[in-house]
């Protein structure tokens, strides 16, 4: 019974770090969410403040300080994204490896038990048997 409880034991382990995969994962997610929606309230900016141009801020040059700042906001944004979507796909194989690792350790589990399980039946009956010729 030693082996199934290193197995449960290590069944756990394993859970505990795919759960922490996971989590790590979601807020990579969600850091990825926000700067997708930073960057569209940009691009929503961006086209109400042509469809509204009037020509007072032609006058004072406005409208090119706006377009460099949203250049350059965008530019920014948009590395961001890229490195968290870099990050994002090792953390997408990294999490596949702990879930074959859950799955893994649960089949060895199951197993395991099944096995002890056989093994408590034919004791049983070899009693039985011995019981009977006596």
């Amino acid at each position: 019974m030693s082996s199934l409880d290193d197995l449960a034991k290590m069944r756990q382990l394993v859970e505990i770090k795919y759960r922490q995969q996971q989590e790590s994962f979601a807020r990579l997610l969600a850091q990825e969410g926000r700067l997708r929606t930073a960057l569209q309230q940009l691009d929503d900016h961006l086209a109400a403040s042509h469809s509204s141009e009037d020509g007072s801020h032609k006058a004072i040059g406005a409208d090119v300080l706006w377009q460099a700042w949203v250049g350059r906001k965008k530019r920014d944004l948009n590395l961001q994204l890229a490195q968290v979507l870099a990050v994002k796909e090792r953390h997408v194989a990294q999490v596949r490896r702990a879930y074959g690792k859950v799955l893994v350790t649960d089949n060895l589990h199951a197993l395991a038990r099944a096995k002890l399980k056989q093994k408590m039946a034919q004791s049983q009956l070899d009693r039985a048997i011995t019981s009977r010729m006596f």
